[in-house]
């Protein structure tokens, strides 16, 4: 993208968390931000258009709003898990699809997408026979249709998969994306302190979150993300594609380099006790 204009950014999910933190840092660096959301943002940062990503025919309605050219789409929006499941994987990747599959043509050369997906996700080769079923999907009544009718693939931990299969998607599409001269890459936070974090504390415990994050220091705040985001999306890393970029201040290098032992971990050790008893 040019370097001599402010660049023109679809950002979903601005309105919250991370989302919202990216929209003030792309706007404060002189991008042109839309945001694409179902509440209207309070940060006032960006023109906001409403938009359910849930829903396909919302998000074609808000595109006719939206015209014209741009120069990158960061997928943001994002709901937690568990139940109910269907919600979760249509926001988190059929709506992402969506928007992303309409979006691709406008975008400039030179132009970038970028998806936020998770660290829950890096585990997505272990499924991959599972999660090409829906990639393979032609639009998003396939995929949701398919969802349906293999509800016993994924549902018992909707949010994991959905983040998986941005991940995995991430790397099929940055094929596709280069007939138009377009970047795509992935960000995968860690835990960080969003609306989010209760639901997720919820599920894996608090004396887990708690462990996890005195083995790096502290859980991110939503900015530390954000920074990156917004570098992917905008900043001078035209090199830079089909990636995902792990954002999780060293938990994975912590077990991949040995440094943490998550067996000791408070989730572990339960597991471990429950195998003895």
């Amino acid at each position: 993208m040019s370097r001599t204009q402010s660049p023109r950014v679809i950002l979903t999910g601005g309105a919250t968390g991370i989302g919202a933190a990216t929209a003030v840092r792309l706007m404060a660096g002189g991008a042109d931000v839309t945001i694409l959301d179902v509440a209207e943002p309070a940060h006032g940062a960006g023109r906001f258009v409403h938009c359910d990503l849930a829903v396909p025919g919302a998000i074609d309605t808000a595109l006719e709003r939206l015209g014209g050219q741009w120069d990158a789409l960061v997928n943001v929006a994002g709901i937690p898990g568990p139940r109910p499941a269907e919600p979760v994987i249509a926001v988190n990747f059929l709506g992402l699809r969506h928007l992303t599959d309409r979006v691709l043509p406008r975008l400039s050369a030179g132009g970038s997408i970028t998806s936020v997906a998770s660290t829950a996700g890096q585990s997505w080769q272990r499924r991959a026979a599972v999660i090409d079923q829906l990639l393979d999907t032609a639009d998003f009544a396939g995929g949701l249709a398919w969802c349906r009718d293999n509800g016993g693939l994924w549902e018992k931990d909707p949010y994991t998969f959905s983040k998986q299969c941005v991940v995995a998607w991430t790397y099929r599409a940055a094929g596709a994306a280069r007939a138009f001269g377009v970047r795509v890459n992935s960000v995968s936070p860690g835990g960080t302190e969003t609306r989010l974090t209760e639901n997720f504390t919820a599920q894996i415990g608090a004396e887990q979150v708690a462990w996890m994050d005195s083995q790096i220091g502290r859980s991110a705040e939503p900015d530390d993300i954000a920074k990156v985001i917004a570098f992917v999306a905008v900043g001078d890393c035209g090199w830079l594609n089909g990636v995902d970029i792990v954002v999780d201040g060293g938990m994975t290098a912590g077990r991949l380099g040995g440094w943490i032992d998550f067996n000791q971990s408070p989730a572990a050790l339960v597991r471990a006790a429950a195998r003895r008893g």
